[in-house]
């Protein structure tokens, strides 16, 4: 259960209300899909044409331009800047010889982008220009596009024979709207679309009206426990007149909008609201099951005052990243380190990490950067943990208290250098925080200074360059043979065009070793920026979040080994290896070896049992490994298990386990051994279960 915050201590989430304007949005979301293939490049000059103009036209609307033949390429994504979309219409090029027509997974890229962005309250046009083939299946596409609301479809088609063009064109495309194109294509289009083209607004008659909102709404987070991110979304709303408004009459309606992530809600206000008596609702986003790259990063919202049923005001709360980090929790430590050359962006990508948890606006910057490349700015291997940061801390923001569970370590270190050590040393815990560079010196492995998972960072601009990759791909081998599964983060690919990073991974000499789904583009904050920006957020959240889980996965995998090497089936481990743990009753040790162990000895202690012990870690009921111990009948079922959790593991969570019987009955943990099993003085030994608990959620 999620805990209310008391209202002193509670933020309110960054909020905007524009304007009153027309109830019909007069921004339209532009989808452009342009068939490169040679069948189509006699059109290159007019299409150019066609969408610079649709975009002067009005500048507020939103385009995103998408090319298809063989490749499929995001060329300009829902923006509305001049100068990138005029950079952008620079990388649409025409193939010369190629016939490759894939219209399916243009439309399947397309949904997704307008699924991104996609409200309730948008009007989105999907500009189709095609010869009327698809080398690909298109059908289950389009689908997709038409479940979403105010979605029109508009096909342009142009070949060799146009009439067979249209033809083809509209049966890819049924029951939309179709027409050839020709050199009048603005005329054109604005018959077929309507007047919503080369105008300010939807309708001819419709206008602004711009007046002031005469509500004030205040937006909170319903716990100041962080969450996670594919839990609903709780919100405290509280509405209150403005300072020109006395009242704000009942049947007014503030709606939030549903999302690609979320669904909306929308609170009515039953009764009249006076100045000085606020109103407040907690309200339920629910979690639609959505990719954490589609998390949005603000909650649109619309008002209509009961009494002024002409106009709509329109506004947003921005969301804090920080409320959303509970997929991040872990009982084990989990060390993360980033390798890669100089100036890659490995000590800003640990700032990016260390700044989600700042539940403040303002970046701050933990470790050095360097933004140059060709100089050593990280010049000692650092190890910092976020305990460590927070309790550095004067003034806590009361969302950093329900930090102090996560237990995450981020280790610096030097770019590449040609005399680097093993990153063994590294795994293993022997390099120490604050190692120089020049004095590398190799110690004692510390449990602490363990690295579990490892991301290379690499610039886009090194995949063209074989030495680099060679000497990446060499790292990336010596954390694989370590068996830690390797990251790959590529950054810089925002300062080139999207044509020129497919260009340049097309291009490099040979793949990486790393698995497609280990592989982040990350956009690093720049020396110039100062505030948050949640779409970086998001995608060091993705990052930080896979290998936390990585961290997980290794740490788990360590305690079944630790667990394999208690087996009662490997004499040889116990004869050489004997394990010591001091009974909580007497002096003497506890665990023995069970081999070596005989009736005649346990009936020379009476209050004392051999017990069999079976550890099944998971719902399969598969017995991991079985071990013997001593235990005395004055022992509670508690004691015994916290016993047992502590020798196999201090990791391992004692309220994840439970004892039971051989038939599968749980012991109850207050009672003694003595009194579960009565008849104990005709038993030689005793068998039990350690058995991981099941969670149903």
């Amino acid at each position: 259960m999620l805990k209310d915050i008391p209202k002193i201590q509670r933020q309110a989430l960054k909020t905007e209300i524009k304007t009153c304007s027309s109830p019909i949005s007069n921004i339209i979301y532009y989808s452009i899909l342009i068939e490169t293939s040679s069948t189509m490049s006699p059109y290159n000059l007019i299409i150019k044409t066609f969408v610079t103009q649709l975009q002067k036209t009005n500048k507020s609307n939103q385009i995103q331009i998408i090319t298809y033949d063989d490749n499929v390429n995001t060329i300009f994504e829902f923006e509305s800047n001049p100068n990138i979309f005029k950079e952008s219409l620079k990388e649409i090029k025409f193939s010369k010889d190629n016939q490759e027509t894939k219209l399916g997974e243009a439309l399947k890229i397309c949904c997704s982008n307008i699924e991104a962005d996609w409200s309730t309250d948008i009007i989105s046009k999907i500009i189709i220009f095609s010869s009327g083939e698809s080398t690909d299946e298109s059908g289950d596409e389009l689908v997709d596009i038409l479940s979403l609301d105010n979605i029109e479809i508009f096909g342009l088609a142009g070949g060799i024979n146009v009439e067979e063009s249209v033809k083809y064109l509209q049966l890819l495309l049924p029951d939309q709207k179709v027409i050839p194109l020709s050199k009048n294509l603005s005329q054109d289009f604005k018959k077929l679309i309507g007047s919503g083209y080369n105008n300010n607004t939807i309708g001819d008659d419709a206008k602004i009206l711009p007046t002031n909102c005469p509500i004030n709404i205040e937006v909170y987070p319903h716990s100041n426990e962080t969450s996670s991110i594919k839990n609903n979304l709780l919100l405290d709303v509280v509405i209150k007149p403005d300072g020109n408004a006395s009242l704000i009459p009942a049947g007014t309606k503030v709606t939030f909008c549903s999302s690609k992530y979320y669904s909306g809600y929308t609170i009515n206000l039953k009764d009249d609201l006076v100045f000085g008596e606020p109103y407040e609702e907690t309200i339920i986003l629910e979690f639609k099951k959505g990719q954490i790259e589609n998390f949005p990063s603000k909650i649109n919202f619309t008002i209509q005052i009961a009494n002024d049923k002409d106009n709509l005001h329109e506004g947003h709360v921005a969301l804090n990243i920080s409320y959303f980090l509970g997929e991040l929790k872990s009982k084990f430590r989990c060390c993360i380190g980033v390798e890669g050359g100089i100036g890659n962006g490995k000590s800003t990508l640990l700032n990016g990490f260390v700044n989600l948890f700042n539940p403040t606006n303002e970046l701050e910057e933990y470790f050095i950067t360097n933004r140059s490349i060709g100089t050593h700015v990280t010049t000692s291997f650092s190890n910092t943990s976020l305990k460590e940061i927070l309790s550095s801390k004067q003034d806590i923001h009361p969302l950093q208290q329900s930090f102090h569970d996560f237990d995450i370590a981020w280790c610096d270190s030097w770019g590449f250098t040609d005399s680097d050590i093993s990153l063994k040393y590294k795994a293993d815990g022997t390099l120490y925080h604050g190692v120089s560079k020049d004095k590398c010196i190799i110690q004692q492995p510390l449990d602490c200074y363990r690295i579990n998972c490892f991301i290379f960072v690499v610039s886009i601009i090194n995949f063209a360059e074989i030495n680099a990759l060679t000497k990446i791909e060499k790292k990336i081998m010596e954390v694989i043979d370590l068996g830690i599964t390797p990251l790959l983060a590529i950054t810089f690919v925002d300062t080139i065009t999207i044509n020129h990073y497919q260009d340049i991974m097309r291009a490099k000499p040979f793949n990486l070793s790393v698995q497609d789904s280990n592989i982040f583009i990350i956009n690093n904050y720049t020396e110039k920026e100062t505030h948050r920006d949640i779409t970086k957020d998001v995608q060091y959240l993705r990052l930080l979040t896979k290998a936390v889980q990585l961290c997980k996965i290794g740490k788990e995998k360590e305690l079944m080994d630790k667990l394999k090497s208690l087996s009662i089936n490997n004499v040889d481990s116990f004869s050489k290896t004997p394990i010591k743990n001091q009974s909580i009753l007497d002096g003497e040790s506890s665990f023995t070896n069970s081999i070596s162990a005989s009736p005649a000895q346990a009936q020379k202690s009476p209050h004392r049992i051999n017990v069999i012990i079976d550890v099944v870690p998971d719902s399969k009921e598969t017995v991991f490994t079985s071990f013997e111990i001593e235990a005395s009948l004055d022992e509670t079922i508690s004691e015994l298990k916290f016993r047992l959790i502590n020798e196999i593991g201090s990791n391992m969570n004692a309220d994840d386990w439970r004892i039971t019987k051989e038939t599968g009955t749980v012991l109850l943990e207050s009672p003694k051994l003595s009194s579960v099993f009565k008849s104990y003085e005709h038993l030689d030994s005793l068998k039990l279960i350690l058995k991981k608990k099941v969670r149903l959620f």
